[in-house]
């Protein structure tokens, strides 16, 4: 089977796809047929030997394919179940806890860009037949910090104000789970393009940063100078001026580090403001399934920019890089 793997050293040039066997199943494991994986900022990071991962390493997080063989103590799943990967393995509900870490697929332990993988059960998600293998496999990292982020966190209410930074794949997911919420969505960007795209997505309101540095103040000018009442924080760098575009008791949900991991921020705003900080990294099984199951009923289907063979994986790689897509980026086996 094909497995695509970073070895010999770090960076994108060392993404080689290699034959390997098709993993054995335990006794609690499944073993499923992958058709669809999805690309995450993650994945460059630990291409790029940002977290000095041990080599050989097989990348990715993100997979979606159908269950072929299931362990001897496995209940809850059976030849032919159509599923997804869940990131944080061992995070089943409740808070997050620091052993859970470990078990991130992609980072802490291998990951699942291969033809076949072996996981767990509790690694797995049941996906709706609605829903394609190349939509269900950009679910497990982008679509559920986005759903962490606006419901679980910000706890979004309809008629209220929601900033989204960016039109990556977190991002516009935080726009269509904004909509469903009955939120009224601000969303920026460098591209008219993408922006457009996004209103057809439901975005009420879309700023360009690069024509508008100071995008904050056309925030304030175009929600009447109320600000808006949540911010899902892409950059991180321009902290300052989210917290410009908040209104009094704002809720922002730190996402990504787009624009590095350091910031400059006055104390000044947040505390004439009141502002909440958190910081959110993905989500439980229980909120996955709770996220798959408001998709289905809200027929809400992933925004999927671009579809790449395998064998096109260093391709794909500098596309996603280089932020030419909106939305997901996709490989298919």
């Amino acid at each position: 089977m094909r497995t695509i793997k970073v070895e010999n050293g770090y960076g994108l040039d060392r993404i080689t796809i290699t034959e390997n066997p098709v993993p054995e199943v335990g006794e609690h494991e499944v073993l499923v047929k992958v058709h669809a994986v999805s690309l995450n900022q993650l994945d460059i990071m630990v291409a790029e030997g940002i977290f000095g991962t041990p080599l050989p390493h097989v990348l990715g997080s993100d997979a979606a394919g159908v269950v072929v063989q299931v362990g001897s103590s496995v209940k809850h799943f059976a030849v032919g179940d159509r599923v997804c990967t869940h990131f944080i393995q061992d995070w089943q509900d409740g808070q997050l806890k620091a052993e859970y870490l470990k078990s991130r697929l992609g980072t802490g332990v291998n990951g699942v860009f291969a033809e076949y993988i072996s996981l767990s059960g509790h690694a797995l998600v049941k996906i709706p037949d609605s829903m394609s293998f190349t939509e269900a496999s950009t679910l497990p990292i982008a679509a559920l910090v986005a759903w962490e982020a606006v419901v679980n966190t910000i706890q979004i209410r309809p008629g209220q104000g929601l900033l989204i930074q960016g039109t990556g794949g977190a991002s516009v997911f935080a726009l269509q789970i904004g909509k469903m919420m009955g939120a009224k969505v601000i969303i920026t960007s460098g591209s008219d393009e993408k922006l457009a795209i996004a209103r057809k997505l439901g975005a009420d309101i879309t700023v360009n940063y690069r024509k508008y540095p100071e995008w904050q103040q056309q925030v304030l000018e175009l929600t009447g100078g109320d600000g808006v009442d949540a911010t899902v924080e892409m950059s991180w760098s321009e902290l300052h001026k989210t917290a410009e575009a908040m209104k009094l008791n704002g809720r922002i949900a730190v996402v990504g580090l787009l624009g590095g991991q350091f910031t400059e921020i006055s104390a000044f705003p947040v505390i004439q403001k009141c502002l909440a900080i958190q910081g959110v990294q993905v989500g439980s099984k229980k909120s996955f399934e709770e996220m798959i199951r408001a998709f289905g009923l809200n027929n809400v289907h992933p925004y999927i920019d671009r579809i790449f063979p395998v064998e096109d994986i260093t391709e794909a790689m500098e596309y996603f890089r280089n932020g030419k897509h909106i939305g997901k980026v996709v490989l298919t086996f």
